[in-house]
C-alpha cells in the first residue's frame, strides 16, 4: 500500500494548523511564512496527495483512498496537537520531507 498520500495529507493538515493564529502564537518561532503562504502550500500538498492516490489506486478507488487517508492523517495530528503542538508540527515537516523524497525518482 502506498503511504505517500497519507504523509502528504498529514503535512498539508499540519500546514493548515500552523496557519491558525493560536498555533502561530504558541509555536513561538521568529520567522514563519505568512498565513496565505502556508494555506497555499497546504492546498498544493493536498492536490499532490490526491494526484498520488489516484495514480496509485486508479480513477475509481483513488478518490476514496484519498479521503480515507486525509481522515486517517487528521486523527494523529489532532491528538498530537492537543498534547504536544510543537511535536505535531515538526512531525508534519518530517512527513513532508519523507513523502517528497519518495516522489523524486532515483
Amino acid at each position: 500500500m502506498r503511504l505517500e498520500p497519507a504523509l502528504l495529507s498529514y503535512a498539508a493538515l499540519a500546514c493548515l494548523a500552523l496557519s491558525s493564529h493560536r498555533l502561530r502564537r504558541d509555536f513561538a518561532v521568529g520567522r514563519l511564512p505568512t498565513v496565505a503562504t502556508l494555506r497555499a502550500f497546504a492546498v498544493a500538498l493536498l492536490v499532490l496527495a490526491a494526484w498520488r492516490a489516484i495514480h496509485a489506486f486508479g480513477p475509481y478507488q483513488g478518490p476514496v483512498a484519498f479521503i480515507g487517508m486525509v481522515s486517517i492523517a487528521g486523527l494523529p495530528l489532532v491528538l498530537l496537537l492537543s498534547r504536544w503542538p510543537r511535536g505535531a508540527l515538526v512531525t508534519g515537516l518530517a512527513a513532508a520531507a519523507m513523502a517528497l523524497g519518495t516522489l523524486i525518482p532515483a
